[in-house]
């Protein structure tokens, strides 16, 4: 058998503990439940929590920026270039998701019963 030598043989699902419920794996920030904090977990809720983050992660710059340009010297121009990216970051993955959504619900309503 040949050997790869380039690529080593990591088992990546070595450390994932199959007996842990999907509420403690939650409640470390990958789940649902991340999104809205833990006051549903129904669609519109966690869609709700989505648009919530973004929108405040969309104003921080304006703030970050008001306050540089005050004169504040605890915010940096590099604070604001980063919440800047940050804010984009955030809208293309709403915008990517609402795609996706919008999709998957075509291609639902495009199933003949």
């Amino acid at each position: 058998m040949m050997e790869n030598r380039i690529v080593p043989n990591i088992n990546i699902f070595s450390n994932i503990n199959s007996s842990m419920p999907i509420d403690e794996f939650s409640q470390k920030g990958f789940g649902v439940n991340s999104l809205n904090d833990g006051s549903g977990s129904d669609f519109k809720t966690v869609l709700s929590g989505l648009v919530n983050k973004i929108n405040a992660e969309s104003d921080k710059p304006d703030q970050l920026l008001n306050r540089q340009m005050m004169g504040d010297s605890e915010v940096d121009i590099h604070d604001v270039t980063t919440a800047i990216a940050k804010a984009d970051l955030g809208i293309t993955l709403a915008t990517q998701i609402t795609s996706k959504v919008v999709n998957a619900y075509t291609a639902v309503m495009n199933i003949s019963i």
